[in-house]
């Protein structure tokens, strides 16, 4: 009974703890005032909001966002699928080779630094796709194949062959084996590929400031920008962009919270 008290206890901290910013965040959103101390004053209102929405750059921003992260999912789920069901279901040289070189770059491709982004600018420069949202998608989505590759590659392992013979000796075809019998039993990963990668490219600064300019930025660059000068930031409306800005990945995840219960337990 004591350990279920100190647990409990313990659990009621943690999560006053996670959402304690949250709660900064809402009502510093909600004051009249560009700011908000505790103790200080509060004039609650939901001007912020309506400043936000009223802004043509935050809609052109949400729309380049949603091209992005949804471009990255279809072309690394396009990709790292067949890649994964060659690594798991077929045997070929250097099968190993490659898929230890995968689980190696899956550890440092994001410690590349500035020698990597330097290299990665003059390439997309030379192509001519500076400031292009789906050469952005691509990038992003080359970055994360190889760990996705390795993730749904482990799924597959799971599944039971007897599934796929079955519908060999049924007539069922590659397309119709793919399409009815190994994505339906790879939902759960699928749905956890989907939310990783499109959260990744979502949330993504620092590539994203470097390639993008003018009217194809992305919705992050634009509420970036409203801290461009640190002394006069309206954090009231910054914080109303920063809410504004969550939504689409907690929309995706309540889409796909019937899957990812099963898939997060894999993976984890």
């Amino acid at each position: 009974m004591r350990a279920s008290i100190v647990q409990t206890s313990v659990a009621v901290v943690a999560t006053l703890l996670l959402f304690y910013p949250v709660l900064q965040i809402v009502l510093l959103s909600l004051n009249k005032l560009p700011y908000f101390r505790l103790g200080g004053e509060f004039i609650p209102t939901l001007e912020s909001f309506q400043w936000v929405l009223q802004q043509p750059e935050f809609w052109r921003g949400l729309l380049n966002s949603l091209v992005v992260s949804l471009t990255t999912v279809g072309i690394l789920l396009a990709l790292s699928l067949p890649g994964a069901y060659a690594f798991s279901r077929y045997k070929f040289k250097g099968k190993d080779a490659l898929l230890s070189f995968y689980v190696v770059f899956t550890q440092v491709s994001g410690g590349l630094g500035i020698a990597g982004l330097i290299a990665l600018f003059a390439i997309v420069s030379a192509l001519g796709l500076r400031n292009n949202l789906f050469a952005l998608a691509l990038i992003y989505a080359a970055g994360a194949i190889p760990y996705h590759t390795w993730l749904l590659k482990t799924y597959i392992d799971t599944i039971p062959k007897s599934a796929e013979e079955a519908a060999l000796i049924d007539g069922a075809g590659v397309n119709t084996l793919m399409l009815r019998v190994v994505l339906p039993l790879m939902a759960p990963a699928l749905a956890v590929s989907s939310i990783l990668s499109f959260i990744g490219a979502w949330g993504e600064l620092i590539l994203a400031n470097l390639f993008l300019s003018g009217e194809n930025r992305t919705l992050i660059l634009w509420i970036y920008s409203l801290m461009s000068n640190v002394y006069s930031v309206q954090w009231n409306r910054f914080a109303a962009a920063a809410l504004l800005y969550s939504i689409p990945p907690v929309v995706l995840y309540v889409v796909l919270q019937r899957f990812l219960k099963r898939g997060l337990a894999f993976v984890y």
